[in-house]
């Protein structure tokens, strides 16, 4: 167990410490793009995800866990390579899809088998902490490459390359997972997407509340998701580019308190995960409305409560999944939720049309407030939200 977690862990730190993170947006900007473009360009790597859903069930049925995120590992350095040599709108196009492929196999993939290695082991009961330890490295190495802001001095090849070495240690990571953990492939039939989603549909409503919890963290984990765009907001606060890293550094910094202590409150009561989710989007407007270095530390609320209220519900959501179906449900979850990434970067994209990324994030508040309401009158009176044991 203590080898298993040690690679899952391992993994989840390195697939996302990649020093090219902060500036790879800035990059984009540099080299002829413009704000609403950058924002296409989250939408193409949305469209990998999704178009991708189909084959990737299919190799991950068929490889096992490990060796589709190997696939998807192999697919994400294709992509920030040809960043750096073919830096134009058609590079960066391609490249972005490629990654958006990868991030289909992580969702599925790796998602699947962190749950299903909890439970071969027996701490099911346990998938709350792991989940939220799991995601407190994530969140660690994708803080930490903040650092990549302050080494452009050594030009962006420099961080590709370090960002590349990042990778193959994620991968090695994977070969470490022991074999009988790594989920034995499956003899099964490609799927289409459509089939793929009236499958996932139809074993949803067989199982009760699933539906209505999966949708619910779906909105969650995209409403106020602005991750890939924190660097562009940092610039327009008044932050200089070698700097730019620290927001991130220190949002992330906040979600990674939020995800690693979620476990501590799974018991929750449901009328409380309301209130957070209304105090998020509070934090949101007040943020947007004063849009600057000083209130900051409203954001860093937001995102520990957003990433700490995510992990407890991605908890609930998992444990009420068939095990025989966990990679259809996980494929329709990580369908959906790029489907609805796509419209909040296209929101985010509307507001830097307007001038500001800060209508944006005002937008994505108010959008916090209908949600809380819709979670407190429909959601919560259907079935528990939260008990993530």
């Amino acid at each position: 167990m203590k080898r298993l977690l040690f690679s899952l862990y391992g993994f989840a730190f390195f697939n996302k410490f990649l020093l090219l993170t902060p500036v790879y947006s800035i990059f984009m900007l540099e080299n002829g793009l413009s704000d609403l473009q950058l924002s296409t360009m989250f939408i193409v790597s949305a469209l990998g995800t999704i178009l991708g859903q189909g084959p990737i069930t299919f190799l991950t049925n068929r490889l096992g866990q490990r060796w589709a995120m190997i696939i998807g590992q192999i697919l994400k350095t294709i992509a920030i390579i040809l960043w750096l040599f073919m830096p134009t709108s058609a590079g960066f196009t391609v490249g972005m899809f490629l990654w958006g492929i990868q991030a289909g196999f992580r969702s599925v993939a790796f998602e699947g088998l962190v749950y299903d290695s909890v439970s071969a082991y027996g701490l099911r009961r346990d998938y709350s902490r792991i989940l939220g330890r799991k995601s407190t490295y994530e969140s660690i190495g994708t803080a930490l490459s903040a650092f990549g802001s302050l080494l452009m001095f050594m030009g962006y090849d420099w961080v590709t390359w370090a960002s590349v070495a990042a990778i193959v240690i994620s991968v090695v990571c994977l070969m470490l997972v022991p074999y009988s953990s790594s989920c034995a492939a499956s003899a099964t039939s490609a799927m289409g997407l459509r089939d793929l989603f009236h499958t996932g549909i139809r074993t949803c409503a067989k199982v009760p509340c699933l539906l209505s919890v999966m949708m619910l963290t779906l909105l969650i984990v995209n409403i106020p998701f602005l991750d890939d765009f924190l660097s562009p907001i940092g610039l327009q606060i008044g932050i200089p580019t070698e700097y730019v890293g620290v927001v991130p550094l220190f949002l992330l910094g906040c979600a990674t308190i939020g995800q690693r202590f979620a476990y501590r409150f799974g018991q929750m009561s449901d009328k409380t995960l309301c209130l957070l989710i209304a105090i998020i989007g509070g934090c949101f407007v007040i943020f947007g409305h004063t849009y600057s270095v000083g209130t900051l530390w409203l954001m860093g609320i937001a995102y520990l409560l957003f990433y700490g209220v995510y992990t407890l519900l991605y908890s609930r959501f998992q444990h009420m999944i068939p095990p025989r179906h966990r990679s259809v449900v996980l494929s329709l979850y990580t369908t959906i939720n790029y489907v609805l990434y796509m419209i909040v970067c296209g929101i985010v994209g509307l507001g830097a049309t307007l001038g500001s990324w800060r209508f944006s994030i005002i937008i994505l508040g108010i959008l916090m407030f209908v949600l809380c309401l819709w979670a407190f009158f429909f959601v919560r009176r259907r079935c528990t939200i939260i008990n993530a044991d």
